[in-house]
C-alpha cells in the first residue's frame, strides 16, 4: 500500500485529504503542523507528502526546502488556500521549490486524484 502524508494545520482539510485517499486505497498518516510534519517525513517510507503552505510556525514553504523533494525523490503535492496578496504567488514559488504539483483549496477532486495516482505510480506499484 502506498503511504501518503498529509501535513496541514486545518483539520477539515486533513479529514477531507484523507477521506479522499483512503478511498483510492492509500494508507493515509497526518500532521498538524510544519514541524511535526518534518519529523514524520524523516522517518522515511512516504510514496507521497500532501503540504498545505501556509501554517502557523515551521511554514509550508520552509518544510518544503527542508525536503528537497529532488534529492529526496519523494514528490510534494502543495495545496495553499491564501491568495497571492502580497504579490508573490505561493504556488508557483512552491514549484520552483522543487514541488511536483500544486493546488488551491477549491481544487477539484478529479484532478487532484489524478495528480496522486501519476505521482504515485511512478514508483511502479499500484495503490
Amino acid at each position: 500500500m502506498k503511504r501518503i502524508l498529509v501535513i496541514d494545520d486545518d483539520a477539515m482539510a486533513r479529514s477531507i485529504f484523507r477521506s479522499l485517499l483512503e478511498e483510492e486505497g492509500y494508507g493515509v498518516s497526518e500532521a498538524a503542523d510544519g514541524a511535526t510534519g518534518l519529523r514524520m517525513f524523516r522517518e522515511g517510507g512516504w510514496d507521497l507528502v500532501v503540504l498545505d503552505i501556509f501554517m502557523p510556525g515551521l511554514s509550508g514553504l520552509d518544510a518544503l526546502q527542508d525536503m528537497d523533494p529532488e534529492r529526496s525523490g519523494v514528490p510534494v503535492v502543495v495545496i495553499s488556500g491564501a491568495g497571492s496578496a502580497t504579490g508573490a504567488d505561493p504556488l508557483h514559488l512552491a514549484m520552483t521549490l522543487g514541488a511536483s504539483r500544486s493546488f488551491s483549496k477549491d481544487f477539484e477532486h478529479g484532478d487532484f486524484l489524478a495528480a496522486v495516482r501519476e505521482l504515485t505510480a511512478k514508483a511502479g506499484v499500484p495503490a
